[in-house]
């Protein structure tokens, strides 16, 4: 009985990935907000609010996790999810949209990096020899995926009324709910909860003082999840300089997140063919490329380059997740993921307002072009190192899990 639970939290990982991603607003988010009196400015503040919200919560909500369980956190994230949609869909201006990120920052902190821990909690629990990178690949599957269909359901929405998206919004916030009110706890060692002081020591020694190749692959998943999400931000107002009608925004929103689902989906292959030399080296040439297509390309051609992002974005939810998943303790992999999100939350905290400010000031272009210069430097701080240290490590001991950095 307990292996079927166990088996079937996999697959409804999957479906509470693709249903919370299922965000029918986010095609036309950026034309949405500006409905409501917002500038680009205004829009990386909220962006810059919602991350601070979840920096402060992020680490947190992750021990929570670890100590208290993880369906319980899930369905207290699925509510907040529900509730931060609804409001948003009535706000009227800046104020009511701060307090919808809010309800949405407490969702995703306690989302993230929760649902990863149940699936491989589950996993553990199962005994199970499968390859650990495929499964996380076919939870970036749904999750991107869901995220696709949404948008096409978004854009045919926006023909009948401008609001219809975000009335939608709302009422889809409950199937993540329900999915996980079924979810099963799986057993697990636990942290004590009394001896958080010795708890958090533990984890910081686990995490920043255990190998410099365990720190290389927190710090390179944190840069280059900031850098695909500073450029989504961007990619509605690129578009509209293109000239590019807000109707065909459902459909450019489904090809680019279908493309991060492929990519994660077949990301384990990809890593085979090229090994993890190339995966990485892949993975930080994206950005670079596409910050700099789209800055010096003016036409149509720059859609292009926005599948470099989704490209690298697909290969890092992947890639980065599983290399560090793989080597942290299941009584604290909630905070372990929790912390990396917490990093990217930092950067765009700090960074998002200056890119919304240098785009409203010195235009798209340039905001676009310093970015890409900016990650030619990442790359070489981070990456490189990476390449030369990540057969330093013990050898994975799961069995034929040994695919991934």
């Amino acid at each position: 009985m307990e292996t079927k639970r166990l088996e079937s939290n996999v697959q409804k990982v999957f479906w509470l990935n693709g249903s919370f991603s299922f965000m029918v607003l986010m095609p036309i988010i950026v034309p949405f907000f500006q409905s409501r009196g917002l500038d680009m400015r205004n829009v990386y503040e909220l962006q810059a609010i919602f991350a601070g919200c979840v920096l402060l919560l992020e680490v947190p909500s992750g021990y929570f996790s670890d100590l208290v369980g993880r369906k319980g956190t899930l369905v207290i994230a699925s509510l907040f999810h529900c509730l931060g949609f609804l409001v948003m869909a009535l706000a009227p201006g800046y104020t009511e949209l701060v307090v919808s990120e809010v309800l949405l920052a407490l969702a995703i902190s306690l989302f993230s990096g929760t649902d990863l821990s149940l699936l491989y909690d589950s996993l553990e629990a199962l005994g199970s020899k499968k390859a650990t990178i495929k499964i996380v690949g076919r939870t970036v599957f749904f999750r991107n995926t869901g995220e696709s269909f949404a948008g096409l359901l978004g854009g045919w929405l926006l023909l009948w009324h401008f609001e219809a998206p975000a009335i939608a919004q709302a009422a889809v916030g409950l199937v993540p709910l329900l999915i996980a009110l079924t979810l099963y706890e799986p057993p697990r060692k636990k942290m004590s909860a009394k001896k958080h002081r010795e708890n958090l020591r533990y984890i910081w020694k686990a995490l920043f003082g255990h190998s410099n190749l365990l720190t290389l692959i927190i710090l390179t998943g944190v840069f280059y999840s900031f850098v695909t999400l500073a450029a989504v931000w961007m990619f509605q107002e690129y578009w509209q300089s293109l000239g590019v009608s807000l109707t065909l925004f459902g459909y450019l929103w489904f090809a680019i997140n279908i493309a991060v689902a492929i990519t994660g989906r077949f990301a384990h292959k990809i890593e085979k063919a090229l090994g993890s030399e190339g995966v990485l080296l892949l993975m930080g040439i994206m950005p670079v490329l596409g910050f700099l297509g789209m800055g010096f390309v003016g036409s149509i051609w720059g859609l292009l380059f926005c599948f470099c992002f989704q490209i690298c974005r697909g290969l890092t939810s992947v890639v980065m997740p599983d290399a560090l998943n793989k080597r942290v303790a299941g009584d604290m992999r909630a905070t372990a993921n929790s912390i990396m999100s917490l990093g990217t939350r930092i950067l765009m905290v700090g960074i998002g307002p200056i890119i919304g400010a240098v785009i409203d000031r010195q235009g798209l272009p340039t905001a676009m072009t310093s970015l890409g210069y900016l990650y030619v430097g990442v790359f070489l701080v981070l990456l490189l190192p990476l390449l030369a240290l990540r057969k330093q490590f013990d050898p994975i001991p799961r069995g034929s899990s040994k695919e991934g950095v």
